[in-house]
């Protein structure tokens, strides 16, 4: 597999890590998105999702074994809470199985329109949604667009950082301007949670 690939590969992976805690900004989601659609048609499917996360798997599987253990993942582009998460049978190792099982999951989370493609606004949705936890109140593994607002609503509180109600283009610095500036309907040059919200749900209904 090239090394370029497998680099762009560990850094779009990286944003999905919510270790790194803060939001990254909008030209590395990008990037990273782009990373992913081999293809290149503004989609990520199912097989460059895998793809993607058997390089970032073997990447970390330095001696070939097939398992990641503790001492790899501190080397790797891993979380310890994707490890956590991950290791399902809690032997302190991770078997491709296990990775590819929980990666498989957060893609299937993260196809909101159930078309199994991820374009770009789910994928920046997964970045977003790992940080601040996802709502699944029907325990469907899925997030259904009423849920989403739920969620919606818990990001925009951490991304308020005066907690005056409303963001400006600095407190969502992960969004690009053209994407903040059609979400602004009333174009005061804030975003009120109520536009955040319909923004989001307006973006996914028509998939852009």
């Amino acid at each position: 597999m090239r090394p370029r690939f497998v680099f762009a590969v560990l850094v779009a992976f990286a944003l999905l890590n919510p270790v790194f805690g803060a939001f990254p900004m909008a030209a590395q989601i990008r990037t990273a998105f782009t990373a992913l659609d081999v293809s290149g048609n503004d989609a990520i499917s199912p097989e460059e999702w895998d793809r993607a996360s058997f390089a970032l798997f073997h990447a970390a599987d330095r001696n070939g074994d097939n398992f990641i253990d503790a001492t790899e993942l501190a080397a790797s582009g891993i979380a310890p809470d994707t490890f956590v998460r991950a290791d399902t049978d809690h032997d302190g190792r991770l078997s491709v199985a296990e990775f590819m099982a929980l990666r498989r999951a957060i893609f299937h989370y993260a196809d909101i329109d159930h078309d199994e493609y991820l374009v770009f606004v789910e994928f920046e949705l997964l970045i977003v949604m790992e940080r601040v936890g996802w709502t699944d109140r029907a325990h469907a593994d899925r997030i259904e667009i009423s849920e989403l607002r739920e969620s919606l609503a818990k990001a925009f509180a951490q991304l308020d950082a005066d907690h005056d109600g409303q963001l400006p283009d600095t407190e969502a610095a992960y969004m690009a301007p053209e994407e903040f500036k059609k979400f602004d309907s009333n174009h005061d040059g804030w975003l009120s949670l109520a536009e955040f919200s319909a923004g989001y749900c307006a973006a996914l209904l028509t998939g852009r």
